[in-house]
């Protein structure tokens, strides 16, 4: 059971996260890999935020600090920002060119964004105030720790809630035209273009939500943190069937019980659970390629 709690609440993230990479993949058919740098601006933008006294009320000021809600909602603004900036400069001028063109632009964006941040904060990792929320729970005989309730509940009503605006609102129901066919939803007056970028606006503020939780629960903020989750997302998003919000968010928890299980149960298992998320990636792929929730795409002649 404490393996069991343990993984959801990180699964948690990398469900958020692999929401991120599965809508725009059903809308634009490519893998963004910036979205682990978008995790970490978000985290290092609430970070700032929280940390900001001087230039609001004076040097040093005691409990001048941003609230904590507001230091969150800004971090989620910067990571949205940055990937609308990403999708309008780096993808939309190659969004006719070869899928090539955009994955290696993709790979490229997300090692100048992590270059950025080294400049900007330094290579080392940065202490995050973890909020004392009090002693753990006992739950079915297991030790939670509070954090970890907080991070589950949000990351499932950060995504019920993006899933009821793709399904029931007049832009959700745009993105899904548009990740229909592109050409008949331009033909019926909707405009691709905006939703391409709300598309980008709303997985980045996904990606930076998980960013937030991630540097809470686990207390420090870096450069480089965006990467291996970023990685484990996308195979959250394989695994549960990249294209669908819930099988991603199933394949993110289904990946964070299974890396839990194996620190705690394989020998030498905290050293290779990063092996464990590829090597369930390899399965996946070997004998149900569209995913668990996932459907098989019918190759067009």
């Amino acid at each position: 059971m404490q393996e069991i709690i343990n993984g959801l609440a990180v699964g948690g993230i990398y469900g958020l996260l692999a929401v991120a990479f599965s809508v725009v993949y059903g809308v634009l058919g490519m893998v963004n890999f910036a979205f682990g740098e978008i995790f970490m601006f978000g985290a290092f933008g609430g970070l700032v935020a929280s940390q900001t006294n001087s230039v609001i009320a004076g040097n040093n000021v005691e409990g001048a600090a941003l609230p904590a809600w507001l230091a969150i909602f800004i971090g989620v603004i910067v990571g949205s920002v940055v990937g609308w900036l990403i999708e309008r400069i780096a993808y939309r001028p190659l969004r006719n060119a070869p899928i090539l063109s955009m994955l290696i632009t993709a790979i490229a964006v997300s090692m100048l964004l992590r270059a950025v941040a080294t400049f900007l904060f330094g290579a080392a990792q940065v202490p995050v105030e973890r909020p004392d929320l009090g002693d753990p729970l006992i739950i079915l005989g297991a030790r939670v720790q509070r954090i970890d309730v907080v991070v589950l509940t949000v990351a499932v009503l950060v995504t019920l809630a993006f899933w009821a605006v793709i399904r029931f609102t007049p832009i959700g129901r745009a993105i899904r035209a548009t990740a229909e066919d592109k050409d008949a939803a331009r033909l019926m007056g909707i405009g691709v273009d905006r939703v391409i970028s709300t598309t980008f606006i709303l997985g980045s503020a996904m990606a930076a939500i998980a960013g937030l939780l991630y540097s809470q629960r686990y207390g420090f903020a870096a450069a480089t943190m965006g990467f291996l989750p970023g990685l484990k997302a996308l195979v959250a998003a394989v695994l549960g069937g990249i294209g669908s919000i819930p099988g991603a968010f199933v394949g993110g928890l289904v990946l964070g019980i299974s890396e839990e299980f194996a620190a705690a149960y394989v020998p030498q298992g905290s050293a290779y659970r990063d092996v464990i998320a590829f090597g369930i990636l390899v399965i996946i792929l070997w004998l149900r390629p569209q995913g668990l929730l996932g459907r098989r795409e019918v190759q067009k002649v």
